[in-house]
C-alpha cells in the first residue's frame, strides 16, 4: 500500500487500510493498543526516527527540539529574527531563549521544518507525527512590543500556521501534534483562552484529513480542563505521571469516540515503570473508553530535564520506549465479559517518589 497510508499503523494491519480508518479493524487485534512518543530531541532526526521505529513505536513524533531552544526554532520557521534573544523563565519549564517580536511583527513561513522531517522519514518508508508549537503558546512565550497584543499578532501569525499545516496535509501527513505548554499555567486570562479557542477552530477547519493531537504542559491542565475538552481536536494527551488528577474528569466528560493518549511512562525520571500498576490503570480506563481510541505514551517528550537524549544514555531511552510497547502489547487486558469496575482517583496506585506524586 502507499507509504502515506501506513501512518501510525502496526505491522500486522491489513493492507489497503489507512490509519485514519484503523479503528474499524482494530478489534481484530484485541490485545494491542497504539503506541506514541511525544518528541525525541535527537540532533539527527533520521536517527531519532529509526530509534523509535526499532523500539516498536507506531506514532513517531518528529520535529521536536529541547525546550530551551524550541521557541527560537519556531520563530525562525515564521520569519522572526532571533539574533537578539533574551533569557526568560517559564513557571513550568524553566529558563529558555526568548525571541523578541518587533512592533507589528510580520509572519510568513520561511522554513517548514516539520514538513522537511516528515518527508525525509516518508522516503525511508516511515510515516511520522510532526510537532508544532501552538500559535498562542508561541506568542505568549515570545517577548512582545508594548503596543502589540495577542489578538493582533495572532491574526498575522495564523496564515503562516495554515500554510505549514496545508503543506503537511498535501504531503500525506495524517497526524500532527500541537503542543500548548501554556495550558499548564494556572493563571491564564479569559482573553488568552479565547485566543486559543479561535486558533484551534481555525486550524481544525483547514486540517482536512489530518488529525490534530493536543498536548499540554507538564502537570496537567488543572482549572483549564473543562475549556480544553471543548476544543476541536481529534486526540488528547493526558499526563498520568504529573497530572493524574485530570483523569477522573476526562473519563466522565470525554467522548469515548475521540483519541486518548495515556502518558503512563515517566518521560524524565530514571526509575522503571511499574508495569503491573500501569496495566491496572489502563484496564479501568477501558471500562469507559474504546480500546481502538487509546494510545500508550510517555508522560511528555522523552529527554529534556533528565538529559535523556542521544548524547547521554540511549539505553535509558530504549528502556522508556520498551515500557510503552510492553504496556501496549500486553496480553493480560481484561476481557469485555469481565465485571466492570468503576474508576476513581484512589485507583491510581503508582509507587510515589514524593507527596502527591505518581512517578513510577
Amino acid at each position: 500500500m502507499p507509504i502515506w497510508q501506513e501512518a501510525a499503523c502496526h505491522n500486522d494491519m491489513p493492507q489497503g487500510v489507512s490509519s485514519r480508518h484503523y479503528s474499524s479493524i482494530h478489534s481484530r487485534y484485541p490485545t494491542r493498543l497504539l503506541t506514541a512518543t511525544l518528541g525525541l530531541p535527537f540532533a539527527s532526526e533520521g536517527r531519532g526516527v529509526a530509534f523509535q521505529r526499532a523500539a516498536g513505536i507506531s506514532h513517531i513524533a518528529t520535529a521536536n527540539s529541547l525546550w530551551h531552544s524550541r521557541i527560537v526554532q519556531t520563530a525562525r520557521m515564521f520569519g522572526v529574527a532571533t539574533d537578539d534573544t533574551v533569557m526568560a523563565c517559564d513557571p513550568v519549564n524553566g529558563e529558555y531563549r526568548q525571541p523578541v517580536l518587533r512592533p507589528a511583527q510580520p509572519f510568513h513561513l520561511v522554513h517548514n521544518w516539520p514538513y522537511d522531517v516528515f518527508v525525509a522519514a516518508w522516503r525511508q518508508g516511515i510515516t511520522t507525527r510532526p510537532i508544532l508549537l501552538g500559535p498562542v503558546s508561541f506568542l505568549i512565550l515570545c517577548g512582545m512590543a508594548k503596543e502589540d497584543n495577542i489578538a493582533q499578532s495572532l491574526m498575522r501569525l495564523l496564515p503562516a500556521y495554515i500554510e505549514c499545516l496545508e503543506q503537511l496535509t498535501t504531503a500525506g501527513c495524517l497526524w500532527v501534534q500541537i503542543d500548548e505548554p501554556i495550558l499548564a499555567h494556572s493563571d491564564l486570562s479569559a482573553a488568552t483562552l479565547t485566543h486559543i479557542d479561535v486558533a484551534w477552530r481555525i486550524l481544525a477547519e483547514i486540517s482536512g484529513v489530518t488529525s490534530l493531537v493536543l498536548v499540554g504542559g507538564e502537570g496537567g491542565f488543572g482549572p483549564h480542563l473543562p475549556f480544553v475538552l471543548q476544543l476541536p481536536f481529534d486526540g488528547l494527551h493526558i499526563d498520568l505521571v504529573h497530572g493524574y488528577r485530570d483523569l477522573p474528569y476526562v473519563l466522565k466528560h470525554f467522548s469515548a469516540d475521540r483519541w486518548l493518549s495515556l502518558g503512563l511512562v515517566d518521560a524524565c525520571g530514571t526509575a522503571p515503570t511499574h508495569i503491573g500498576m500501569a496495566r491496572s490503570i489502563v484496564e479501568q480506563i477501558l471500562n469507559s473508553h474504546r480500546r481502538d481510541r487509546l494510545m500508550i505514551a510517555p508522560s511528555g517528550a522523552l529527554g529534556g530535564k533528565a538529559g535523556l537524549n542521544e548524547t547521554d544514555d540511549p539505553v535509558m531511552l530504549q528502556q522508556k520506549m520498551s515500557e510503552i510497547v510492553s504496556l501496549a502489547t500486553s496480553c493480560q487486558w481484561r476481557r469485555q465479559t469481565e465485571p466492570v469496575h468503576e474508576f476513581c482517583e484512589n485507583d491510581i496506585r503508582f509507587v510515589p517518589c514524593a507527596v502527591d506524586s505518581v512517578r513510577h
